[in-house]
């Protein structure tokens, strides 16, 4: 059976999708087969990372419904034993999506090494739903008060809710600021919020140029690639070590009386 690796986050516009694109491209290229499955509900934007918006036809629910063949819902991406599934274009409701989720998911395991899944901004029943039945979570973050206050509260609900390993994943960030200690290192909010940090993704000028582009993951910038790939790796269970930040002394108690 493949596994399951959630991608999820507290606050929207942390860089998910984008993640989940990049993770599931990495994981590809290892040499691992891989679905990426959308679970926006009505507002699906994976395939558009993916450069397969064209391409969609069927989506989750035709599959959990049968609809439709696993064949036809599944989308091929450029890179080979790379496949999307898409999310359903309109709203279906959360109840109803859980229960798709729940017969989908199994399909999908007998079929794939992995499946990476791309969840919505809210926190939401389907989202915890999806985290019940992971194998890996991953908790995208951003620097900044809000993502931290967020971020706080969403791992205090995941260690509550899953039995599966939760990461922390730092995205958008910015060497220069922690040393000047504006924003705090990631390894000292992974050791606040008793969350092991399994990567971190640079803030990079060239990644938003790559995004307006319409670039694929393949063709981001190579310290982002190098990036993404040691986060990969370390889901597959290798040891690849993490450069610390250096920073100045950082008061968290700001966050924790927030």
């Amino acid at each position: 059976m493949g596994k399951i690796i959630v991608i999820t986050g507290a606050k929207g516009g942390c860089g998910k999708t984008t993640l989940a694109a990049a993770l599931g491209w990495a994981l590809a290229e290892m040499g691992k087969s891989i679905c990426l499955c959308d679970l926006c509900l009505g507002q699906r934007g994976l395939d558009l990372a993916l450069g397969l918006e064209n391409k969609v036809v069927f989506d989750l629910s035709d599959l959990a419904c049968e609809d439709c063949t696993m064949e036809q819902a599944l989308v091929g991406a450029s890179i080979s034993n790379l496949s999307m599934i898409a999310a359903p274009a309109v709203s279906i409701g959360q109840e109803v999506g859980e229960k798709l989720l729940q017969k989908a998911l199994p399909r999908l395991q007998k079929r794939f090494d992995y499946l990476v899944l791309d969840t919505p901004g809210a926190f939401d029943s389907l989202t915890q739903t999806a985290c019940k039945m992971a194998d890996d979570v991953v908790l995208v973050t951003v620097p900044g008060n809000a993502a931290a206050r967020n971020t706080e509260r969403a791992s205090a609900l995941l260690h509550d809710l899953t039995q599966a390993p939760l990461h922390l994943l730092m995205n958008c960030l910015d060497k220069k600021q922690i040393a000047a200690g504006r924003v705090p290192a990631p390894e000292a909010q992974a050791a606040y919020l008793d969350v092991p940090l399994i990567g971190n993704i640079s803030l990079h000028e060239a990644l938003y140029e790559a995004s307006l582009a319409r670039r694929l993951p393949g063709e981001y910038p190579e310290r982002i690639r190098k990036e993404v790939f040691d986060t990969a790796r370390r889901l597959c269970g290798e040891d690849i070590p993490l450069k610390p930040c250096v920073v100045r002394r950082f008061p968290w108690h700001s966050f924790a009386n927030n």
